[in-house]
């Protein structure tokens, strides 16, 4: 059962909060909230999010502690990014905050002030019933379950007080309460009369059985030795199962998160809204494996199916398949024919070593940093000596060199050539293997410039797996890094419905909010890349920006400085660093790591839009212009993007801007708005 009501509030206000509650339940609104009052960004969680995605309104209570509140301002945007009725209570006097003041532009204000609830919670019931929400009476007396009193037969003088009270009540009571920037009169219709609780969880329900989550396995054996395998089996599964019609499979990035967690499977699967859960260990020892498996139904904890698989190493396909097979049984209650589950297995290979290193390698290439992804390189080389038919090798491969030139690593005029190269002989081993076909959409976009041939390709890839993680979080990738910002959000936003805690596609989301033109939510997603990995210099990059357009320089050159040191002198990392000193008025300290980048640009590739951004942040506009002109050349991946990049707002409808994309022969696609 969703509530129709939650409630956000900062921690401190909890005990008047609670006075609302009891308040609001006695006149039967179903009412959620978060009892602990959490504070953190770490601890804000997926029930939250739940409870916030079903409820009905949104009453956020106004005090100077929420207006503090980083959950408080995460609750507010979500909503807003939901399309949530937002009813402003005020507890006490306050100025609403700047973070606020976008959501809330046009609504009208209620107040529930200490000393004065039992005329206050009128209004609010009022309020509520105008948006749709049924109550058992209007009158603070029947709010608090107090028998009507009859009407006084003479007149009696009230206190000024009273009379104060009064004319708030009436006040309250031709309030129309707007939806952030409509400008309009809102309601919604009237939810269904439902009988009060005194919880303040969301009621238990069944979840969806075909929504799965696949845990981490266990790695049973000497700590370190075999990680990079058992991760390997487990992305396998993950991947097997989600080229299976009629499942929805949890990424395995939001999986990931539970990997040391204390949490049971009912609250994993509330979490993610999954309704079956794969739990297992392997342990391999010499080229011996056994793999332990169990799966659970999450509404009731209670195991659905449980098998233990011994064998030697080479097995593993054959394992994976039986285990598959027995998910499918269990979940759908269908079986997959031999052909079927060979077609899931297909790319694999039989030499052992070769699946470890393309397993290790993948690791490093999530890593985002110069060092890993050129190690990476390396061990995809080896698999492909170890395997030449090993398509996954090939398909890593060209990855890697598609990742060198985004982390500045090597020049895209050389690796993307060999990109190219390995994509071609991936498809030409598998000419349906997702993961190339998705590469290759990248090349096409990024390097080719095709654009007739990058929308038809993404059409053709969405038509084919439309529920597809991996084909909607690249798809909106790159919509959003080639103006289609509609686009990327929905797709985006429909991705972490199976992975909402990726990093990557928040902070690709956060980048299509910013090219939009919401801040608020540009801002609620980067931050919560962020928190997921701290180190992420697309993410950083970003944070700078929105922090210094509030001046909060300290926060984010410590955020910076740390980067830095972490990943070794990454080029993003260092820019950002240097439009943030600039911006906070240590000119000098800017010009220095400037020099710097042009000096290492003599002997390490270091990207020509990293140099145009820090000029234009600058204001050498014609310097900027330069080196734009050196990123179109250079066929530079940021190219594109860089059309519609904040920093150059100034200057998107100058005539030497617009030359130097109609010389790319990009620009009258750039300046469509629709597909």
């Amino acid at each position: 059962m969703a509530e129709e009501v939650f409630i956000s509030y900062g921690s401190a206000d909890r005990e008047r909060i609670q006075d609302l509650v009891t308040r609001l339940r006695q006149a039967g609104v179903t009412v959620w909230i978060d009892e602990a009052g959490i504070e953190g960004a770490a601890m804000w969680s997926q029930e939250i999010v739940s409870a916030i995605n079903n409820c009905n309104i949104l009453i956020l209570a106004i005090s100077t502690n929420s207006a503090q509140s980083k959950n408080v301002v995460r609750e507010l945007a979500l909503a807003s990014e939901d399309d949530k009725t937002i009813l402003p209570v005020f507890i006490e006097p306050t100025e609403i905050p700047e973070s606020m003041k976008y959501q809330l532009a046009g609504i009208q204000r209620v107040e529930y002030f200490k000393g004065n609830e039992d005329e206050s919670i009128g209004g609010v019931l009022r309020a509520l019933k105008r948006l749709g929400i049924s109550t058992d009476g209007d009158t603070p007396a029947q709010a608090l379950g107090q028998a009507p009193t009859s009407k006084p037969q003479t007149k009696a003088k009230l206190p000024a007080l009273a009379l104060a009270a009064i004319a708030i009540v009436a006040l309250l009571a031709l309030i129309f309460i707007l939806k952030p920037g409509d400008g309009q009169p809102t309601a919604k219709p009237s939810a269904p009369t439902e009988e009060p609780t005194t919880s303040t969880q969301p009621e238990t329900k069944p979840l969806d059985k075909n929504r799965i989550v696949i845990l981490p396995f266990k790695n049973i054996g000497t700590p370190g030795e075999n990680d990079h395998i058992v991760e390997g089996i487990v992305d396998d599964l993950n991947t097997m199962l989600t080229n299976v019609d009629g499942l929805r499979v949890i990424g395995s990035a939001s999986a990931k998160t539970y990997r040391d967690s204390n949490k049971t499977p009912a609250e994993i699967g509330h979490e993610l809204n999954a309704g079956t859960l794969l739990q297992g260990s392997i342990q391999k020892t010499g080229t011996d494996l056994k793999i332990n498996v169990r799966l659970i139904d999450t509404t009731t904890s209670e195991n659905i199916w449980a098998n233990s698989f011994s064998g030697n190493e080479t097995d593993r396909s054959k394992f994976q398949q039986e285990i598959i097979q027995s998910i499918v049984n269990k979940t759908k209650g269908t079986l997959l024919n031999q052909s079927e589950l060979g077609s899931l297995t297909q790319d694999d290979t039989k030499n052992v070593e070769a699946y470890s290193l393309v397993k290790r390698g993948l690791e490093l290439i999530d890593v985002h940093s110069r060092e890993t992804n050129q190690e990476a390189t390396t061990l995809f080389l080896k698999a492909i000596d170890l395997d030449p038919n090993y398509v996954d090798a090939y398909a890593g491969l060209a990855a890697s060199y598609i990742r060198s030139s985004s982390v500045s690593l090597d020049s895209p005029l050389k690796s993307f050539p060999l990109a190219k190269k390995y994509i071609d002989e991936a498809l030409r081993i598998n000419p349906n293997h997702l993961k190339s076909q998705l590469s290759k959409l990248s090349i096409m976009s990024y390097h080719d410039w095709d654009i007739e041939g990058t929308v038809e390709h993404a059409k053709k890839l969405l038509d084919q797996h439309p529920n597809n993680l991996s084909v909607l979080g690249s798809t909106g990738e790159i919509f959003s890094f080639t103006g289609k910002k509609e686009l990327a959000i929905t797709f985006l936003r429909k991705a972490l419905e199976s992975d909402p805690k990726s990093s990557w596609l928040h902070q690709h989301l956060a980048y299509a909010y910013l090219a939009s033109g919401n801040k608020k939510l540009a801002e609620l997603h980067n931050l919560r890349a962020l928190e997921i990995t701290p180190n992420f210099q697309f993410a950083l990059h970003i944070r700078s920006l929105l922090l210094s357009k509030q001046k909060r320089f300290d926060e984010i050159e410590r955020q910076l400085l740390k980067a830095i040191d972490d990943d070794d002198q990454n080029p993003v990392t260092v820019m950002s660093l240097g439009i943030v000193y600039w911006r906070s008025g240590e000119t000098e300290e800017s010009y220095k790591l400037l020099a710097d980048l042009l000096d290492r640009r003599n002997f390490e590739y270091i990207k020509s839009g990293i140099l145009t951004r820090f000029y234009m942040a600058i204001g050498e506009k014609q310097k900027a212009y330069k080196w734009l002109k050196q990123s179109r050349d250079e066929k530079d991946i940021d190219f594109i993007n860089l059309f519609y990049w904040p920093l150059y707002d100034s200057v998107r409808n100058e005539p030497e801007f617009i030359q130097i994309y109609k010389d790319a022969g990009v620009y009258e696609y750039l300046l469509e708005k629709d597909l």
